[in-house]
């Protein structure tokens, strides 16, 4: 049987694909119907997890959020995650909008991929013939899934594709970079403080007074959803993930993304799941469960 942690870091992984793709859903509907711009949502989502994050560090664990900060090599480092969970986010947006959802997904399936050979420079960590194997599968059953057998729906203009590499860049970064400081410091000061920092930053370039969004009953509580389950849950268990597991690992579960936003729509929208995307949630179900199995033990049998 496989390690305890490498269970419990894969599915910190998954929760947190399945909370963004679920999230996804929610941004739509505040975009399309209430006037939001993926600047007021990234900033305003930020900052509220962040402060979110760190009031329930301090009030419900009673941990002293101030302690990591006193170090100043460890704040330059937070300071660091924060700018790359920003810029990562808005250049996933403006990939979307430069073309489509489905090739700003597709274009993310090469996080683990960069994860790998920047460990493998770093670190002398090369690509495992098994994460090769599973990166084939869950980019394809990504690729089946937002296409739905359509491989003209993607719009895969040149702007469109470099925001979407730049996006792909920048979320492997924040999957490699934190690592170090979480196992120091813990998962809330590094997420928090990162959040805080990032959303002040995005607030400087869109000011909350000029934004011009419609709230009501409906959109608060996407608003809420996005903020409290999408950015402060998700972001929690992804950056918890990297303690058990590798960042190529922890990359290839993002998969779930694409996979959780459309079996959210086929049971909110009553859509048929066709067989494109059957053999498509298939793929990445097998990317799963290859990485799963028991590695062979190099030990010798004694006699």
């Amino acid at each position: 049987m496989r390690d305890s942690s490498f269970s419990k870091g894969i599915g910190l992984a998954i929760a947190a694909a399945v909370f963004w793709g679920s999230m996804g859903v929610c941004a739509q509907y505040l975009f399309q119907q209430c006037s939001f711009t993926p600047l007021d949502l990234v900033s305003m989502r930020l900052v509220l997890a962040g402060l979110i994050l760190l009031i329930m560090e301090r009030v419900v664990f009673g941990r002293n959020i101030i302690s990591p900060l006193r170090n100043a090599k460890t704040t330059v480092g937070i300071l660091v995650a924060g700018l790359l969970i920003l810029v990562s986010q808005l250049t996933f947006m403006l990939s979307v909008a430069a073309s489509n959802a489905g090739t700003a997904a597709i274009v993310l399936t090469l996080v683990p991929l960069i994860c790998a050979c920047w460990l493998s420079l770093t670190e002398k960590r090369p690509l495992t013939i098994r994460e090769g194997i599973c990166f084939v599968l869950a980019a394809s059953g990504v690729f089946l899934i937002v296409t739905k057998g359509n491989f003209t729906s993607l719009d895969f203009s040149f702007e469109g594709v470099l925001w979407g590499l730049a996006s792909a860049v920048f979320s492997a970064a924040y999957s490699i970079q934190p690592r170090k400081l979480i196992i120091k410091v813990g998962v809330g000061p590094v997420v928090g403080f990162g959040m805080l920092f990032g959303g002040l930053v995005a607030s400087v370039m869109n000011p909350p007074w000029t934004m011009n969004v419609q709230w009501t009953a409906l959109s608060i509580s996407a608003f809420t959803y996005v903020v409290l389950i999408g950015t402060v849950v998700a972001f929690w268990c992804y950056l918890s993930s990297l303690k058990y597991v590798s960042a190529v690992i922890v990359g290839l579960m993002v998969c779930f993304e694409p996979l959780s936003a459309y079996l959210l729509s086929v049971f909110a929208f009553d859509l048929r799941i066709g067989l494109w995307e059957a053999a498509g949630i298939c793929l990445v179900l097998l990317n799963v469960l290859v990485l799963s199995l028991p590695k062979k033990s190099t030990k010798a049998v004694k006699p």
